[in-house]
């Protein structure tokens, strides 16, 4: 059996254990009246720890044909099955909440997502920065862990805003337009503390991100008709929806060109696309395609890597824990009260503008870009690198975690 043959049999493997665990556990939780999301995560974690501690590198034989367990690599994409797949996972669930918002609801909250957006970057990066002064950082090392802190990840808090079916309610529309605006103010601020360059960097990445969106929103809702008539016009079993995910694609990988989160590219594709009437015609093969198969695997994903960076630890386990704790802790506080704050200051409910600043308390790929960045480029060496991403990547798993148990009781009787 060659190596490549045993690669394909551990990723068929794997993926199937993912999608059996995210439905069994996701149902049970939906049974007990939590969000499936929920129950995907737990999936994760689980499945996670019994390849990690059970199986990982054990070989198996069945009438002397070997069936290797593979040893769990997230830092690696190249080794990871879960790395394209996952990114499809969150593409495709931003892509599906765009196509079910409004764009004239959108613009109506225009004003509540940007007051959340900066009050959202604001207090976490403050917060941040201080922690990291008080143990003892430079300024450029305390200024990163603010970022860290700063940039909300919207897929968790999106799937169960569908799940409650409440993501069009103005809560769920400020959410998502805030989460867009601190992305792109996260990556800004990121290029201005890495080096000397940094400020003609940003200033790149400026250009960079109006252009994007000059030509794939304002350009794309002119032209989208008539590229959709393709779809129609080609006589071909679902060429309208083949024609919908092509266009998903080509603006999560220009985002991605751009300088931006490709997530960014597949919330305005769904947006662009969902304002043609046509749209309806693919909401529920996108949904199937979507939760079938990728956005599953995506929430098993988050939990798995809570078994990443299996290796050697050589940074104090207090040291670890401490600066866990405290990260964690002014990362939820930082957001409920700094995007509470700009939800308030723009016109929303005392009772909206908690809901807001729950759902923006998740953090997931831009924490790991910026932490990641840091690290590549010299800023956190040695053992306070490796404490710093054993942090961050707790940071994201405990904000994913608790963050749809937090909505769930923020929404409750809407």
């Amino acid at each position: 059996m060659i190596s490549t043959e045993i690669e394909i049999f551990n990723v068929l493997l794997l993926l199937a254990l993912a999608l059996i665990f995210a439905r069994i556990i996701g149902f049970l939780f939906y049974k007990i009246k939590q969000p499936a999301v929920l129950g995907e995560i737990i999936a994760g974690i689980i499945l996670g720890a019994i390849v990690v501690f059970l199986f990982s590198g054990q070989e198996f034989f069945v009438n002397g044909y070997q069936l290797p367990i593979p040893n769990l690599n997230f830092d690696n994409a190249e080794f990871n099955p879960f790395h394209l797949l996952k990114e499809l996972g969150i593409l495709f669930l931003l892509f599906i909440s765009g196509l079910e918002i409004s764009t004239s609801k959108l613009k109506k909250m225009g004003k509540n997502s940007s007051f959340v957006a900066v009050g959202g970057v604001i207090l976490p990066l403050l917060f941040g920065t201080i922690a990291g002064i008080f143990f003892g950082l430079e300024l450029n090392k305390s200024i990163i862990i603010g970022l860290i802190l700063t940039a909300t990840s919207v897929g968790v808090t999106a799937r169960t805003l569908m799940d409650l079916q409440v993501l069009d309610s103005d809560a769920g529309t400020t959410i998502l337009g805030a989460a867009v605006i601190d992305d792109v103010i996260g990556i800004v601020l990121l290029a201005l503390v890495m080096g000397a360059t940094s400020v003609t960097d940003a200033v790149e990445i400026g250009i960079r991100i109006v252009i994007f969106f000059l030509i794939f929103l304002i350009l794309g809702l002119k032209i989208i008709d008539k590229i959709l008539d393709l779809g129609e016009k080609i006589h071909l079993p679902k060429a309208f929806l083949s024609i919908s995910l092509a266009i998903l694609l080509v603006y999560s990988f220009f985002a991605y060109e751009s300088g931006i989160s490709g997530i960014i590219g597949a919330f305005v594709a769904g947006l662009i696309i969902g304002q043609n009437f046509r749209s309806r015609k693919i909401e529920e093969d996108v949904k199937t395609i979507g939760y079938g198969f990728f956005i599953p695997i995506f929430f098993v994903w988050v939990g798995m890597s809570l078994w990443s960076g299996q290796g050697t630890v050589n940074c104090s386990l207090i040291d670890i824990i401490i600066l866990s704790f405290v990260i964690i802790l002014i990362g939820i506080f930082g957001k409920i009260v700094g995007c509470g704050i700009g939800a308030k200051l723009s016109g929303m409910t005392n009772r909206e503008s908690l809901q807001v600043g729950v759902g923006m308390i998740p953090r997931m790929e831009l924490a790991l870009i910026i932490v990641t960045a840091a690290i590549s480029h010299g800023i956190f060496k040695d053992d306070f690198a490796q404490q710093i991403l054993i942090t961050t990547i707790l940071l994201t798993i405990v904000t994913t975690i608790i963050t749809p148990v937090l909505i769930k009781v923020s929404f409750k009787n809407d």
